[in-house]
């Protein structure tokens, strides 16, 4: 197993100390998590958050007019955007944008930029099968694109590191949750547990990033189930953040659903190229 020459407690505390120093949400990320899962949020109180950020406010103006999105007519203030778009999605916009820019360089790394694809695989394939789940879609791309914030903070902190994670996992055929805890002195699902209660965002998520490893329970699917589900679904439908699974062959999936989604994808095959075309849409507008 990977191990750190550092003992685990020290090295656990040195991460946390980094992770103070990354900041990479704007005030106004962290306050919109707050205030969309209130139940009486209102549009001009959400417009007006968000105009206080310039920055925040020219790329939400600029996604909301993408043809990603489709809008029907073009969009020409935050105001504007919030209403056509809806509270939620204009929160999964503002975190999708702030998440890739946290990120930066460290996607140059093959290895690290898989992890991000799985993270938006996570994302989209929560938007795409809440529905078989009697969810609404848009909270359910927001849950599955922040459950791996935690590992997106180690790579982003320690890109050499984690890189190494990675790579030892998969010569040594080890669990990725196992190789962190011996390089970091903590896994991904308890990083992202610590960040999102350091980050004042509402308490479901620390659920959703504590976790998401586990399996999916039997019975009602709810947003922490159907994220767990995604989790494996994006590995088994080819975006792993780790090649190797120590779990091995799972069985199909599908069939965990409350609905089975096949009148929509007949094929796991067709579900990967819808996905990998949405993530390669998005990252061209991300980067534009």
């Amino acid at each position: 197993m990977l191990v750190s020459a550092v003992a685990p407690s020290q090295r656990k505390s040195q991460v946390l100390k980094s992770f103070k120093r990354l900041q990479p949400f704007p005030p106004v990320v962290a306050e919109l998590m707050r205030v969309v899962a209130e139940d009486e949020a209102k549009f001009k109180e959400i417009s007006a958050l968000i105009r206080a950020d310039a920055a925040v406010s020219a790329e939400i103006m600029r996604m909301a007019n993408s043809p990603l999105l489709g809008a029907r007519s073009q969009i020409n203030s935050v105001l504007h955007a919030v209403v056509v778009l809806g509270l939620e999605r204009v929160r999964g916009l503002v975190m999708t944008l702030t998440l890739r820019r946290f990120l930066s360089s460290a996607l140059e790394v093959p290895s690290l930029l898989r992890c991000w694809r799985h993270n938006m695989a996570c994302a989209l394939l929560c938007e795409e099968l809440a529905t078989a789940c009697f969810l609404a879609k848009d909270p359910c791309y927001t849950a599955g694109l922040l459950h791996d914030v935690g590992r997106l903070a180690l790579l982003a902190s320690f890109p050499s590191d984690y890189a190494n994670v990675l790579d030892m996992a998969e010569r040594y055929q080890l669990g990725v949750l196992e190789c962190e805890r011996g390089m970091f002195g903590m896994d991904h699902c308890e990083a992202g547990q610590w960040l999102v209660q350091e980050w004042g965002f509402p308490e479901e998520f620390r659920a959703i990033t504590g976790r998401h490893h586990q399996p999916a329970p039997e019975g009602r699917f709810d947003k922490i189930a159907l994220v767990q589900f995604c989790c494996r679904m994006a590995d088994t439908v080819g975006f792993m953040a780790s090649v190797f699974d120590p779990d091995g062959a799972i069985p199909p999936l599908w069939s965990r659903l409350p609905v089975a989604p096949w009148y929509q994808f007949p094929s796991q095959s067709e579900l990967s190229l819808t996905i990998g075309g949405k993530i390669n849409a998005l990252e061209c507008s991300l980067l534009n």
